[in-house]
């Protein structure tokens, strides 16, 4: 067990809600609009500080409240550990851990790893090319914690680029020299991972049949001397265009399945399969290259499995430390070490 007790105050649908969990397994159930992805979402938020729905904080504040709080203690090798947490709606963060306060958000997401299934997990491969870099970006950033602040450096970059080259041209030179140096770590760490999740899901696919790989495409330099050369080149199109015109915001992960391009000519079927087993593979990954706690939190997914997959999920998720699962109907299968929370009650 990891989770012992969550306390929401203020997030989402939620007033305040306090629960205690005594199992290895959870099984979340009630109607639709309950608020029983609000908790995988708390759970996954004070992870790694951000929604896996996408959401900004101030989405999750209660309406009405001017701010949210979240309160975790957890069980670990240290021995038992108090998160807290408090977002208010103007941005303003407050992190702790036993009570002393923690500046670094990198400091305060290493205490434990979680791995969401949720239905928007289709979006991964049919989606936008967001959709498949936050993908990579979390799966990253839970196993290589200097990966996030370098990336988070980056885009705090090209935010300010972006809006001088809107308003003061002359200025947006100033933010390339920390473009440069972030952009070659990243596309390097991205490149990695990428042939590292291909391999993974082809393994997987070795009983069902199918060949799967993944084209990382960047137009990322190898080298910071090169990326400034890069943003050169473009200056007079930025300027004309008033926004960045290369980096890898623009990455692009190709996921190839049986020779073609799976977001352009996959079925429905094919989609739904691939966006489960990238799951899969990063719980895998992030299961054999890291040692801190790792909580599974499943979002209503196993309804629209067959028996064959379901079977291979739960086999898969089987080693990690605590799984959470939510449900609008009683489960149609039965784990060991399980309780059943009623969300609407």
């Amino acid at each position: 067990m990891v989770i012992n007790s969550l306390k929401l105050t203020n997030f989402r649908n939620f007033e305040l809600r306090e629960l205690v969990f005594c199992h290895k397994n959870i099984f979340f159930t009630g109607p639709n609009g309950s608020g029983k992805s609000n908790l995988l979402e708390s759970i996954s938020f004070a992870s790694l500080l951000r929604s896996f729905r996408g959401a900004a904080t101030r989405e999750m504040v209660r309406i009405g409240a001017k701010e949210l709080q979240l309160q975790i203690i957890l069980e670990n090798r240290f021995g038992r550990e108090r998160l807290n947490i408090t977002e208010s709606l103007s941005g303003k963060r407050h992190l702790a851990i036993n009570g002393q306060p923690v500046r670094r958000s990198s400091d305060f997401i290493r205490e434990f790893h979680t791995v969401v299934f949720a239905p928007e997990d289709r979006e991964i491969a049919s989606g936008p090319s967001g959709c498949r870099r936050r993908f990579f970006d979390i799966l990253i950033s839970e196993t290589e914690p200097e990966y996030l602040v370098r990336l988070s450096r980056y885009h705090r970059a090209l935010l300010q680029r972006n809006r001088a080259l809107k308003f003061f041209p002359a200025s947006a030179p100033a933010f390339d020299a920390e473009l440069a140096e972030q952009a070659p770590f990243i596309a390097r760490c991205r490149r990695r991972y990428a042939e590292l999740t291909g391999n993974c899901v082809s393994q997987l696919l070795t009983a069902m049949g199918g060949e799967f790989r993944i084209i990382y495409r960047t137009d990322a330099a190898d080298s910071a001397s090169g990326q400034l050369k890069l943003l050169e080149s473009k200056r007079d199109s930025e300027l004309r265009r008033q926004c960045t015109l290369c980096g890898i915001q623009l990455d692009e992960f190709d996921f190839i399945f049986n020779g073609k391009l799976l977001r352009t000519y996959g079925s429905t079927g094919q989609i739904r399969l691939i966006s489960l087993l990238l799951k899969m593979a990063q719980f895998r990954i992030i299961r054999d290259k890291s040692t801190i706690p790792l909580v599974v939190l499943a979002d209503d997914v196993t309804g629209e499995l067959d028996a064959k997959n379901l079977a291979l999920f739960l086999d898969t998720v089987s080693g990690a430390d605590q799984k959470f699962f939510t449900f609008a109907e009683p489960p149609r299968f039965s784990l060991p070490d399980s309780e059943m929370i009623a969300v609407g009650k």
